[in-house]
Order: C-alpha cells, then sequence, then structure tokens
C-alpha cells in the first residue's frame, strides 16, 4: 500500500451526505476570515511557520495485487493478477495503519464534499486545536468510491443495521478495536471530547496542557516570522542604498542569526511538547464517541 500524506488545514468532508462539517457552538475564529480549500474558516493573521504547522498531515491508502510486477513467475508463460476485491476487516486495517501505532482517524469523502476536510473542520469556528490534536493521531482519507461493493476498505463502512447511518468520519485503535464513529455534523465540542478520549486513553502525559502550550509557541513562532522579515526589508533596502560593503550588515546579519537561534529553541520546545508516549494499550476498551450537544 503507498500513502501520500498532505492536506491544508482548511479542506474537509461533509456529513451523512449532507456537505456540513462540525455544527457550530463556540466564539467565531479570532481572523474572522473564510478561505483556503473548501471555505474552512482560518486566521490568517498566523505567519508562515505556524500557517505550514496547522496543516492536516493526510495518507491515502493504496491497495495493490500480491504480484503487481506483470512478469510471469519461473516456469510460467502468464501472469496470474489478483483482480481489486474488499478485504477482509482486520487486513484492511493492517494496510490503512501502515505500521503507525498511533490511534486511527479516518475521514471518508463524498460526491458532495469532496476534495474538502468539512467532516473535521469547522467552516466557522476556529479549527487551530482540531488541527494540533490530529498530530497524534494517523489520519487517513478514504475516497468517494470506498462505498464500492469490490472496494479495498469498503468493509470499514459496513452498516451493522440496516437504515443505519454510514460515518464519514470514525476514530479507533489501529487494529480497529474501541472505535468510534461520528456522522460528519456533529458540534465541534463533540469532536473534541472524542478525540481528547483517545488521547487521554492512548498516550501518557496531558494533551491539554500540551495543546495550550503549543498554542503559545505558534504566536511565539509568528512573532519571530515578523521580526525577520523585518530585518530582511531593512537589509534589503541597506545594499539598494549603499552597496553590500556596508557596515550596517553586519548588525542585520547578526540580528537574523540571533533569530535564527531563537527559532532553534523554539523548535526544540515544539518537539518536546508534541512528544507524548505512546501508552502500551493491552484488553480493547469501549470508546462511545462523546455525546451530541
Amino acid at each position: 500500500m503507498g500513502g501520500a500524506a498532505g492536506g491544508a488545514a482548511g479542506g474537509g468532508s461533509g456529513g451523512g451526505g449532507r456537505g456540513g462539517g462540525p455544527a457550530t457552538g463556540g466564539a467565531p475564529s479570532p481572523g474572522g476570515a473564510t478561505g483556503g480549500r473548501g471555505g474552512i474558516a482560518l486566521d490568517f493573521r498566523r505567519g508562515k511557520t505556524a500557517k505550514k504547522l496547522l496543516e492536516v498531515e493526510w495518507t491515502y491508502p493504496v491497495w495493490k495485487p500480491v504480484n503487481d510486477s506483470n512478469l510471469p513467475k519461473p516456469g510460467q508463460t502468464t501472469v496470474a493478477v489478483e483482480v481489486e476485491h474488499a478485504l477482509p476487516v482486520a487486513q484492511a486495517y493492517e494496510l490503512v495503519r501502515d505500521g503507525d501505532k498511533r490511534p486511527l482517524l479516518v475521514l471518508r469523502e463524498c460526491e458532495k464534499c469532496k476534495g474538502t476536510d468539512h467532516a473535521l473542520l469547522s467552516r466557522s469556528l476556529d479549527n487551530e486545536q482540531t488541527v494540533m490534536m490530529t498530530k497524534w493521531f494517523h489520519c487517513v482519507k478514504m475516497p468517494t468510491n470506498v462505498l464500492t461493493k469490490n472496494h479495498p476498505f469498503t468493509n470499514l463502512f459496513v452498516r451493522e443495521k440496516e437504515g443505519e447511518r454510514i460515518p464519514h468520519l470514525f476514530f479507533a485503535d489501529p487494529d480497529g478495536s474501541n472505535r468510534a464513529e461520528l456522522p460528519g455534523d456533529q458540534a465541534q465540542t463533540q469532536l473534541w471530547e472524542t478525540m481528547f478520549s483517545y488521547l487521554e486513553r492512548c498516550y501518557e502525559g496531558d494533551a491539554k496542557k500540551s495543546i495550550r502550550e503549543l498554542r503559545k509557541v505558534l504566536s511565539q513562532y509568528d512573532s519571530i516570522d515578523g521580526m525577520e522579515q523585518a530585518v530582511k526589508e531593512r537589509l534589503d533596502k541597506e545594499m539598494e542604498k549603499n552597496g553590500p560593503e556596508s557596515p550596517r550588515l553586519k548588525k542585520f546579519e547578526a540580528d537574523l542569526a540571533k533569530l535564527g537561534k531563537e527559532r532553534d529553541e523554539l523548535k526544540a520546545k515544539e518537539t518536546a511538547l508534541r512528544s507524548l508516549a505512546l501508552k502500551t494499550l493491552n484488553a480493547p476498551q469501549a470508546v462511545e464517541p462523546a455525546a451530541a450537544k
């Protein structure tokens, strides 16, 4: 299986075929701006470093036939190619997790909401906390055709009862146990409660405290980005005005070096805050999605 990572915090998937993101239930984003892929609310006052960190790192699992070399085996004249088919649930989870020991966050796209992250991210609220929490999950995005009967991962979305709603979003342990499903149009508070329930069960340490500190780190990155940009602009103006031999250039270069050192120290702090240790989970424990509010 292959999996390319990526995905801006501005994408999303709708819930229950209705194209809605997490429902409103809090104050609007401080930036008040709407934009990005899928019309997700983002605070565009964030600097370039913070914006890069506020991206969901999606993987896109791909099933491959056992013999995909297109070459016959020794002594054979034909190639037996395995036809795409629905995988057993255990095998599907094995391919989806791809060796990652973090809990799973799986988002299913539909025709109405493909190319977005609306099942996860709100289109009207601040998504920073949501995106920061995703860093402790193995985030998987499934295509619109995943519900077709022969799709390798269709058994991850089988209805247990006739008429049951197929989730746009679910969380689970890497082996598929302790699964909690959300419709995709859930309130942001319900989403957060569900995500925190996994972080508290699967990780050592205090994820809530780490997120509070990480938000401070993002603001410090914004400050460094702003100061670096200002120094570079002054340096460019000095070069243009007095040439490369200007004695003032050394001061600007020293300022940039100092800011670079501060950035390195901040990066080390960020890494430490993100490094929650995974617990050793023995017996599966039932995890219910947080009650809708």
